[in-house]
């Protein structure tokens, strides 16, 4: 490229930027560089970016510049609605539309899953999630192993893993969950993670019949991890369960009054109803 072409280029990169808004998606390179679309498009593995020729008609002066993905330094993407829409399917227990959703989202980002600012990884743990309830255990795993491969946020893994979990202790595969277990508690650190190790060990305690070890796992939600709402109603329901199964009417009372108040439009405050 010649040295004017490089100067042209070097503006039209800048141009194009400048078109871009808020809500736009933004390139940013290594060399400082940047682009926006839909003036810059993806191509493969490519960036490509269109160059104006001063001087030259529309038909005869236009070229493109190819910028490797790999020269990323990081990109700016607005949040794709989808991923929204699929937490909202996984919270309302609706794991197959999640799963529907989420697919365009990780198809659109999958060229981007390591550059700072995609949203791959989080499209990918919601479809962990959503496959490890479908009863998709193996293809939950790959998913998981996806996240760890694309250096994604250890939380997020964390959360793919507790997914796996959940679904293997609901089938009866309590060693296998207590293997995973193990190994997911032996580095957490995030309340979401240990609220859902706290909320898996009472579900494997209750299901040995040690009501005592599964009231105090349980319990440990609400009392050190009172912001996870998302784990909140199945802890306060495992903890009315053990609380009537060691006879004690009176605090699972209280327990059912607190589920049924804080989140009257759960599964498990119409189970607790029952």
């Amino acid at each position: 490229m010649s040295r004017r072409l490089s100067c042209l280029a070097t503006l039209a990169l800048l141009h194009a930027a400048a078109l871009g808004t808020a809500h736009s998606q933004t390139f940013y390179f290594k060399d400082g560089r940047k682009a926006s679309m839909p003036e810059a498009r993806v191509k493969g593995t490519n960036i490509i970016v269109p160059v104006k020729l001063a001087g030259a008609t529309e038909a005869e002066g236009s070229a493109e510049l190819t910028l490797p993905i790999s020269t990323l330094k990081r990109i700016d993407w607005p949040a794709p609605a989808a991923i929204a829409q699929a937490e909202a399917d996984l919270k309302a227990g609706k794991p197959t539309d999640a799963l529907q959703r989420i697919n365009s989202v990780l198809f659109e980002q999958d060229p981007f899953r390591e550059v700072p600012g995609s949203w791959w990884s989080q499209g990918a743990v919601i479809k962990a999630v959503a496959l490890a309830r479908l009863g998709k255990d193996v293809d939950a795993d790959v998913a998981v192993e996806l996240l760890r491969r694309a250096k994604a946020d250890p939380e997020l893994i964390s959360r793919g893993e507790i997914a796996i979990i959940d679904q293997l202790v609901a089938t009866g595969k309590t060693d296998a969950a207590n293997a995973r277990l193990e190994k997911v508690q032996n580095t957490a650190t995030d309340d979401a993670t240990l609220a859902g190790i706290a909320l898996a060990k009472g579900q494997i305690f209750e299901r040995a019949k040690r009501n005592e070890d599964a009231l105090l796992s349980y319990l440990r939600v609400p009392v050190y991890y009172a912001s996870e709402d998302g784990k909140m109603p199945a802890a306060l329901l495992g903890a009315y369960r053990t609380l009537l199964a060691i006879g004690d009417e009176k605090r699972a009372d209280d327990i059912r009054e607190t589920l049924t108040t804080r989140y009257p439009n759960s599964p498990e405050a119409a189970q607790a109803k029952r």
